[in-house]
């Protein structure tokens, strides 16, 4: 129940728990947006959002203490989805960029701060100070769990240059400071993208990690490398059905420690059918045993007793009740009572 009402979470509901501050009220009513109407709000990244899975979008702005701020509610399918979208966003290049420790991960670039958390984006235009009070207040108010996508959980911590990483599903996702063909990668087989860029000592190179649905897709994409660049295998690497690329670099000891960082672990679950229990059966097996127990009782009572009186008629006083040699201990229980007493 706990984890239906996590998921069924509304932007309505996210948006009250909003008002219930005393520092904020809204100043308009809200502007809800579906995928019939993205492009209203969104304009050319709306093809983008949809695609990474748009489940509705709400704007509405804020009155605060010292200043107005527009917040623009963004939710997606699931954590993963809204993780896509919000990398799509980041942009280091932006002016004035600068991280933002709210939500699970933020930015802010100039007036405009954006977070995700759970499977919400959020936006917020507006002066950065009241942006980022009702920043907090939003996050706190989504609830649900921050997952990225396994292919960003396999990108390697050591020497990442955070911020930059970037979940790609289609072919606009990718930069082109990776210089990588769209067609060459395999998305008509299911694949997924993460791209990040990586520092080692003064020099910058770009990582591509690509997640096949299986390891066999995954050799056939690594193989077509060999083929067509059979001169650059110190630049990438096969873990199962992850594919490493290093781009962006000719320097091997550059590409080295970033390879080596990149590891994939396959877990094999074995689940056992579970037999279909039915209470009928299970207490028709009890009583079938318990008459089985019954019977054998009744059976090795019958056949002692009769081997009892079979040995009594044909040798008696001779196998059993010998009298001559086995003592009965008796009560006696109709005999007076005897006093004795000890005499010095």
């Amino acid at each position: 129940m706990m984890a239906a009402a996590l998921q069924g979470q509304s932007r309505e509901s996210v948006l009250k728990g909003v008002a219930q501050n005393p520092g904020w009220s809204p100043v308009d009513k809200p502007i809800q947006y579906d995928e019939k109407n993205i492009e209203q709000l969104a304009g050319k990244r709306a093809a983008s959002i949809k695609h990474y899975g748009l489940i509705g979008a709400t704007t509405q702005t804020w009155r605060g203490s010292d200043a107005n701020v527009r917040v623009t509610l963004y939710e997606m399918v699931d954590a993963s989805a809204a993780y896509g979208f919000f990398t799509v966003e980041r942009n280091m290049d932006q002016p004035g960029f600068a991280m933002l420790s709210v939500g699970t991960e933020g930015f802010r670039a100039g007036n405009r701060s954006v977070f995700w958390h759970a499977k919400y984006v959020v936006q917020l235009d507006g002066k950065s100070t009241a942006a980022d009070r009702l920043a907090r207040i939003i996050s706190e108010n989504i609830f649900g769990r921050s997952r990225k996508p396994p292919v960003s959980s396999h990108l390697p911590p050591e020497n990442l240059v955070q911020g930059s990483e970037r979940y790609v599903l289609d072919g606009t996702g990718i930069g082109r400071e990776v210089a990588l063909d769209p067609k060459t990668v395999g998305f008509d087989d299911g694949v997924e993208i993460a791209t990040a860029d990586y520092r080692v000592g003064a020099r910058t190179a770009h990582l591509v990690l690509l997640l096949y649905p299986t390891q066999q897709i995954a050799k056939k994409y690594a193989d077509q490398w060999d083929v067509d660049a059979p001169n650059d295998r110190a630049f990438r690497k096969r873990v199962g059905p992850l594919f490493a690329l290093v781009r962006g670099t000719k320097d091997e000891s550059v590409a080295a420690p970033i390879l080596d960082g990149v590891n994939y672990e396959s877990m094999v679950t074995w689940n056992e059918p579970r037999p279909d229990i039915v209470l009928r059966d299970v207490i028709l097996t009890i009583f079938s045993f318990i008459g089985v127990a019954l019977l054998f009782t009744l059976v090795a009572g019958l056949s002692f007793g009769g081997l009892r009186v079979f040995i009594k008629a044909r040798f008696p006083d001779r196998v059993f009740d010998r009298s001559d040699q086995m003592e009965i201990i008796q009560l006696k229980l109709a005999q007076g009572v005897t006093h004795k007493e000890l005499h010095e």
